[in-house]
């Protein structure tokens, strides 16, 4: 009885569409979607790019759940599919990695619907929906709250080394100089990133900084830049 549940729900020997077990495979698609995209949006600051896809986020595994159907065992239609997709380029930036975890989780959801299999679909859904709200409740994956990146705009000619370090020795556990790049006429910016040390607070060092007219610009951010791809 319990290795029938993980079965199919189409025949392997079946021509004609059964009506009945595609709108039940589609609708398990549709409600695990929803649970789906009530668990990406837990404790998620998505990007504005992305608020439109993840409230359609629950109606991505039934599409893909319908392609899969159609293409189930036909090799033209699976072969038209594939150049079909392969035509799709994608111009924005890619997202943040959980925002590509929903998007692979709902296109197995639907692969897994859309091959009868809707009581794997469900457990997958399940197991996998409570181990991403474990993870966000787990200490390892938070943010430190002491890191900084640290963005620092000086004169080309200006001698920072020696002054750097010692600001930093004094007002961080943990330094390291990521990037040195060209900003305007005879201007560098200096990227690192810090760890703070507990009794020093963001104003204090900025303060410390200031204090040097050589020091144009300066900003402090608790994020790290996104790289941009095409």
């Amino acid at each position: 009885m319990l290795d029938q549940l993980f079965n199919s729900i189409y025949s392997s020997t079946e021509v004609k569409i059964n009506l009945l077990a595609l709108l039940f495979s589609l609708a398990i698609s549709l409600v695990l979607g929803i649970v789906l995209a009530k668990v990406y949006k837990h404790q998620t600051i998505y990007t504005k790019e992305f608020v439109i896809t993840s409230d359609s986020l629950s109606l991505l595994p039934t599409i893909v759940s319908m392609i899969i159907f159609l293409v189930n065992g036909n090799l033209g239609t699976s072969v038209a599919v594939a150049g079909t997709f392969s035509l799709i380029r994608f111009r924005s930036a890619a997202g943040g990695s959980k925002e590509l975890l929903a998007i692979f989780m709902a296109t197995a959801i639907g692969i897994t619907t859309g091959m009868g299999f809707v009581t794997l679909g469900i457990v997958f859904t399940l197991f996998i929906s409570l181990v991403w709200l474990l993870f966000e409740k787990m200490t390892f994956s938070s943010v430190s709250q002491t890191r900084r990146y640290v963005q620092i705009q000086i004169p080309a000619d200006f001698d920072y080394e020696v002054l750097f370090e010692a600001l930093f020795e004094t007002a961080c556990k943990s330094v390291e100089l990521t990037s040195i790049q060209s900003a305007a006429k005879k201007t560098i910016k200096l990227d690192y990133v810090i760890d703070l040390n507990p009794e020093v607070s963001d104003r204090e060092l900025i303060q410390q900084f200031l204090r040097y007219d050589q020091i144009q610009d300066i900003a402090f951010s608790k994020a790290a830049k996104k790289r941009k791809t095409l």
